[in-house]
């Protein structure tokens, strides 16, 4: 009668060893998979956290990456159109602002500004200018606070501030909004939905609330440019008003076309928020009050 053989010691080492391989080798293969899906996605140049986040995908392949009605969301215009929407945010500025709004008139090129309220209050004329113009205007808030810190009723206060200092000066509501920094949670757009606001995100963007060269502001957005990107430029430097021609002509050059984001959500058969009363009034709630 055979006895049943033992395992040795360096028979469970070389086990654990080839379940190691295993792992490394899979792990390996997840790795290469995410990185050619990154590399190769039809909206190139994502964001990394992107490439790696199983529910981002998730998201891409529903389509509610473009555009999100739950929210209210736009996060990229329709990748079927060659049209582009150029955003510039944390105006009116009394140093670069006229040059960007004459740079556009010149060049016959709408626009969507992201306005602060008080330099809506400070500077109403060359808000006026860019209405005049043709551009759109969007909410920016107030005081340009990042909006995830604050409470329900202060993210509401710092939309309708703004929103009060914009039509006081041009007549007009806004309903888009970008929120400073790009930074928000689900309370910011539960407040803002609420507002009814449609908060816009971007694709394209090139660092140029810092001092740059213009060519690296001009190369990389016309190097990240594709069918249906949000371009996100600023107005607080020099660089960004010489970096605008070389965009506009570049991007033209290539066959887009540029609009305003209300055309671009047009153009993605998505309607503005309704008007209907808000389901809850957390953004009504006092100081003191939670």
């Amino acid at each position: 009668m055979e006895l049943p053989t033992l395992s040795t010691g360096g028979e469970k080492q070389e086990k654990r060893k080839n379940k190691r391989t295993s792992v490394i080798v899979i792990g390996s293969i997840v790795l290469v998979v995410i990185y050619l899906g990154w590399h190769f996605d039809k909206y190139r140049k994502i964001p990394i956290e992107h490439a790696i986040n199983p529910i981002w995908w998730i998201r891409h392949n529903a389509g509610t990456d473009l555009y999100d009605p739950d929210t209210g969301m736009l996060y990229h215009g329709n990748p079927k159109l060659k049209e582009i929407a150029l955003t510039i945010d944390d105006g009116p500025n009394p140093l670069y602002g006229p040059d960007i709004i004459a740079t556009l008139h010149q060049y016959n090129c709408p626009a969507t500004f992201f306005v602060v309220g008080l330099r809506a209050r400070q500077y109403p004329n060359i808000l006026r200018e860019m209405v005049k113009d043709g551009d759109e205007i969007g909410n920016h808030t107030y005081d340009h606070q990042r909006l995830p810190a604050l409470k329900p009723h202060e993210i509401a206060d710092e939309l309708r501030d703004d929103d009060a200092d914009i039509f006081r000066a041009t007549g007009i509501h806004t309903r888009l909004l970008r929120p400073p920094g790009m930074e928000y949670n689900q309370k910011v757009l539960t407040v803002s939905k609420a507002l009814r606001y449609q908060t816009i995100s971007y694709t394209d963007a090139a660092k140029d609330f810092l001092p740059q060269d213009p060519s690296f502001i001009s190369n990389r957005i016309v190097d990240r440019c594709e069918n249906g990107s949000i371009i996100l430029l600023h107005q607080d430097t020099p660089d960004t008003v010489k970096a605008l021609p070389a965009i506009i002509t570049t991007l033209r050059g290539q066959g887009y076309t540029f609009v305003t984001i209300a055309t671009m959500l047009k153009h993605m058969n998505v309607p503005p928020l309704d008007n209907k009363p808000p389901k809850s009034q957390l953004w009504d709630i006092g100081p003191g009050q939670e």
